[in-house]
């Protein structure tokens, strides 16, 4: 999907939340237990986020979650934003930075909605097979567990932008990058999925989460370490040099791998971002 048709299916941002009453129940007088439901519909349902950024410069990435195949039986779609980030060991509040959230089902139509707390959002499905959710979230902290979006890039984390469905943490998810111009490219440890441009698959929540994405136009380092392919992505202008830093990770990665056994992963990515105020990567 392009750009052009990413932004048809948004919908208006001046949306607000629930104006169709509380969602109702159903599942009946005697319905299955919502854990078992969701058991049942594991290898039909399929999830799959776009990321898109046209407009850099005012900070917002615009977030599209579909899924194909929701169970029919379960009366609610509940989201939920993490209060939380790998190696960061404090709430973290990244429900504050999302804003213009609406609910769509399979033919367009708008689906009435809630939000429960302060990260807990929940939709009504009204029996639909295929939903859409679309949010936007502000990004201008450049940190290693937040988001940065500006005229020269895009830096995001799983935490801080994705919502996950409590009970499909498992489950695999596919994120499709828009990049708002054809000389920006995707960096992501990720694997890529075949066939499908700037596409890739996390095997569930918690490996999404782990995966930083940068999107820009910035300088891609390849080399070879313990046997293992690995990158590094350098975004902004410092006093890097190249050669020499790369002589010392394979160093680094060597003596590491010497000793634990081995490395546990196939590749490697490393992202170096410099920030203008003091330098710093």
């Amino acid at each position: 999907m392009n750009r052009e048709e990413f932004e048809q299916r948004q919908t208006d941002s001046s949306q607000e939340p629930n104006d169709r009453g509380d969602l109702e129940d159903g599942l009946g007088s005697a319905p299955m237990p919502k854990s078992a439901l969701m058991q049942k519909q594991v290898g039909a349902l399929q999830i799959h986020y776009w990321v898109a950024m046209p407009e850099p410069e005012s900070h917002l990435f615009e977030v599209r979650l579909h899924l194909t195949g929701w169970n029919q039986n379960l009366s609610s779609l509940d989201l939920k934003m993490p209060v939380w980030t790998p190696g960061s060991y404090l709430v973290r509040e990244y429900s504050r930075h999302l804003q213009n959230f609406s609910a769509l089902a399979g033919n367009g139509s708008p689906l009435p909605w809630k939000k429960v707390s302060k990260n807990h959002w929940q939709v009504d499905p009204q029996g639909q097979l295929e939903l859409t959710v679309c949010y936007r979230v502000y990004a201008n902290e450049l940190t290693v567990r937040t988001n940065h979006l500006d005229g020269t890039h895009g830096y995001f984390n799983g935490a801080a932008l994705f919502l996950y469905i409590p009970g499909f943490e498992r489950h695999p998810i596919d994120v499709t990058i828009v990049p708002p111009r054809t000389d920006w490219r995707v960096v992501t440890p990720l694997p890529g999925v075949t066939n499908q441009d700037n596409t890739y698959r996390a095997e569930d929540f918690d490996t999404l989460v782990d995966s930083p994405f940068e999107v820009g136009a910035h300088q891609l380092y390849e080399f070879e370490a313990y046997g293992k392919p690995h990158q590094l992505a350098v975004w902004g202008q410092g006093n890097l040099q190249p050669e020499r830093l790369l002589t010392d990770m394979q160093k680094v990665i060597q003596t590491e791998g010497d000793l634990f056994g081995g490395v546990p992963y196939d590749r490697y990515l490393f992202c170096c971002i410099w920030r203008r105020r003091d330098l710093e990567g």
